[in-house]
């Protein structure tokens, strides 16, 4: 008898630790689920920017395609938003020529422009190398490219 008691105590104690650790296996399989709506929200917000990243000889990029915009937004967003070291040099807005503009701080030498119809190639040339930032419009939207080069 006492035998089955034991026996009936022990299976009662096993049920109970095993249903315990069912229920945090559940709690830690739902941590992530929100984890994961959460991502999944914050990518729905960028739609209007398609990036990829570019690796190029001796440098890295980024190109962009940014829907519904203009190429002076883009630009004014560059700035903004610090999207390359040292844009607070960029003048405040595109030139309408080609325009070379002496810097001669923090590394950076000089900011050249050059502008065509559609696109405005901006080249930040620092003693280590190059920074172009090239701007492209193409029907309702704007390629955006960053390059670093070293030298």
């Amino acid at each position: 008898m006492k035998k089955i008691t034991c026996l009936a105590l022990l299976a009662l104690l096993f049920t109970n630790c095993k249903q315990n650790n069912t229920n945090e296996e559940l709690k830690s399989v739902t941590k992530p689920a929100d984890t994961i709506a959460a991502v999944k929200e914050e990518k729905k917000t960028d739609k209007k920017e398609d990036c990829k990243d570019i690796e190029v000889e001796m440098g890295s990029g980024r190109e962009c395609i940014l829907k519904d915009t203009d190429l002076e937004t883009v630009y004014q967003n560059i700035i903004k938003n610090k999207e390359v070291e040292e844009s607070e040099s960029f003048l405040s807005t595109i030139p309408n020529e080609n325009k070379s503009v002496e810097i001669n701080k923090n590394g950076l030498i000089s900011i050249d422009y050059q502008i065509t119809k559609d696109k405005v190639a901006i080249s930040m040339n620092y003693e280590g190398g190059v920074t172009e930032v090239t701007l492209e419009k193409i029907n309702n939207t704007i390629k955006r490219s960053i390059y670093h080069y070293a030298d």
